[in-house]
Parts: structure tokens; C-alpha cells; sequence
């Protein structure tokens, strides 16, 4: 299954608050909300697994730095988005490989999961 979300916005960084906490916590909501959205959008199902193999990749929107900790922090609600739609918890995602895809207009984190 390949789900592709929305590029995170930068509040929901580690170190997005920059002492505006609301202003972060709402980030993520409405973050996660639009994930929850692509994933009815794109018929993504809930799966029968007890674990499954997850490979992100990120296509940013710009062609600069990113680094994969930080991206995986900025993308949390979008993977809980993914996980409550496909019915395995983000604790059972192992193995997780990250992978960074050219920069494309927008940006984009693909989900690709695997039993």
C-alpha cells in the first residue's frame, strides 16, 4: 500500500514552537487531519497485521538540506494518520527506512507500507 501526505509544515518541527505552543499543537491537528483526509482520499484500508515494513520517502519541496530526524519528528501526525487508518499502531512499523526522492513543487512524504 503507498499513501502519499502532504509536506509538514515547519510548526511541527522539534523546534517549531519557537515559544508559540497553541500555535504548534494546532499545526499538527489540522497536520494530521489533512493526512487523515489523503488517506480516505487515496482508499487507503485497514490491514490485518500484527507488524508491518514501512519505507518514507521524502520529496521536498525545495532542493536543500534536510535532515531525517528532524523530518521524521515533523511528520509524527501524518504517520499517526496513517497507522489509525490502516489499523497498526506506529510501534508495530519495523523495519522504518527513510530514503529522501528528488525535490518536487510542493513537496510530498510517501508511505509505503508492506506485511
Amino acid at each position: 500500500m503507498r499513501v502519499e501526505l502532504p509536506w509538514p509544515p515547519q510548526k511541527t518541527s522539534k523546534n517549531g514552537s519557537q515559544g508559540d505552543y497553541h500555535g504548534k499543537a494546532k499545526a499538527a491537528k489540522s497536520y494530521k487531519n489533512s493526512c487523515a483526509w489523503c488517506c480516505v482520499e487515496q482508499g487507503v484500508r485497514q490491514i490485518k497485521a500484527d507488524r508491518v515494513t514501512v519505507k518514507v520517502t521524502y520529496y521536498p519541496p525545495v532542493n536543500r538540506r534536510i535532515d531525517w530526524d528532524n523530518m521524521a519528528a515533523r511528520c509524527k501526525q501524518g504517520f499517526d494518520a496513517v497507522a489509525e487508518a490502516i489499523g497498526v499502531d506506529d510501534g508495530q512499523w519495523w523495519p522504518v527506512v527513510s530514503d529522501r526522492g528528488p525535490a518536487k513543487k510542493g513537496g510530498a512524504v510517501v508511505v509505503e507500507v508492506s506485511q
